[in-house]
C-alpha cells in the first residue's frame, strides 16, 4: 500500500482507535474492510473534533468558538454526503481531507445511504450547542445519531452485494437504521454504563444523560460531574438507573440478531453477533450488579 492509497489514512485511524468494531471488520474481504474504515474514520474524526477539541475548552471559549464549531460539523457533513453521492474529493486543504478522499473513494465500490452520517450531524450540532437533554425521549434522539449513525453503516457494510453495476449494494429490507436500532441504542448504553466515572472527571458536558435520571439521586449533571470522583455509590446508583432504563432494548436487540440472518450469510452474522454479544453480557453483568 502506498501514501496515493485514498484508504490508508482511513485504515491508519481506524486500526489506531482498536475499536470492537473495527476488530469485527477485519474479517471481511478487502473491498468491504476498505469500505468500513473509510465511514468509521469519516465519522471518528468529526467525534472527536466535538468531543476533544471543542468539548474540552472553557466554557467562555466554547461560546466563543461554537459558530465556528457548527460551520465544521456542517462542512463535515456536506462533504461527506457529497462524497458518497458522486465520488467528489474535497480540496487538499480542507479540514478532513483524507478521511473525506477515503469516503469518496468507496463511490466506486459501493453505493452507500448517506442518511447515517446527516443523523450524526444531527448529534454532533446537538454536542457543540450544549443542547438540554431533559429526559429520556431528548436521549433517544440523540443516541440515534450519535451511536446508531456507526452501527447502522457496519452492518450495511455487511450486507453489500456486487449487482449488476459492479457495485456493492446493501442487499437490507429496510434501512440499516431501522435494522439495528435496538442493538445499537443497547451498546451505547453499555459504553456509557462503563465509562460513567471516566467521563464525569473528564467534565459534565460528556455527560449524555437526562436531567431526569440525575434528579431521581438528588442530584445534577454539574453535580455528578464533581461528586463521583468521591462518591463510588452515587456512581453505582445512577448507573443502576441507566441499566434499569436500558432493559427495554434488551429483547428488541436479541431479535435484531435473530433476524440478520435473513440478510447475511452465516459467517457475516457471526461477525455481528461477535460485535454485539461481548456488549449484551456486559449489560447483563451491570444489571445484575445495579
Amino acid at each position: 500500500m502506498t501514501e496515493a492509497d485514498p484508504f490508508q489514512a482511513a485504515i491508519r485511524i481506524a486500526q489506531a482507535s482498536k475499536s470492537p468494531m473495527e476488530r469485527a471488520a477485519s474479517a471481511l474481504d478487502g473491498d468491504r474492510y476498505k469500505i468500513f474504515c473509510a465511514t468509521y474514520a469519516s465519522m471518528r474524526v468529526i467525534d472527536d473534533y466535538v468531543d476533544d477539541d471543542f468539548l474540552a475548552r472553557s466554557a467562555a471559549d466554547r461560546a466563543a468558538a461554537r459558530p465556528e464549531a457548527l460551520g465544521v460539523t456542517q462542512a463535515w457533513r456536506a462533504g461527506a454526503v457529497a462524497a458518497l453521492a458522486d465520488g467528489a474529493s474535497p480540496a487538499p486543504t480542507a479540514r478532513f481531507a483524507e478521511t473525506t478522499s477515503a469516503l469518496a473513494a468507496t463511490h466506486v465500490l459501493a453505493g452507500l445511504d448517506p442518511t447515517p452520517w446527516n443523523r450524526l450531524a444531527g448529534a454532533m450540532a446537538r454536542d457543540i450547542n450544549e443542547a438540554p437533554m431533559p429526559d429520556w425521549p431528548d436521549f433517544l434522539a440523540y443516541a440515534e445519531g450519535a451511536t446508531a449513525a456507526p452501527a447502522a453503516v457496519f452492518v450495511e457494510t455487511l450486507a453489500l452485494r456486487k449487482m449488476g453495476d459492479g457495485r456493492l449494494w446493501t442487499t437490507l429490507e429496510k434501512p440499516a437504521v431501522e435494522t439495528i436500532r435496538n442493538s445499537a441504542v443497547l451498546l451505547y448504553l453499555v459504553h456509557i454504563m462503563r465509562d460513567l466515572a471516566e467521563d464525569a472527571a473528564k467534565g459534565a458536558e460528556l455527560l449524555t444523560l437526562p436531567d431526569t435520571l440525575f434528579a431521581e439521586f438528588g442530584t445534577s449533571r454539574t453535580g455528578f460531574a464533581a461528586d463521583a470522583a468521591n462518591d463510588a455509590d452515587l456512581v453505582s446508583r445512577v448507573r443502576k438507573g441507566v441499566a434499569k432504563y436500558a432493559e427495554q432494548f434488551l429483547e428488541p436487540a436479541q431479535a435484531e440478531l435473530m433476524e440478520s440472518a435473513k440478510f447475511l450469510t452465516e459467517d457475516e452474522a457471526d461477525i455481528l453477533l461477535g460485535l454485539c454479544l461481548p456488549y449484551i453480557e456486559k449489560y447483563e453483568r451491570f444489571a445484575a450488579q445495579s
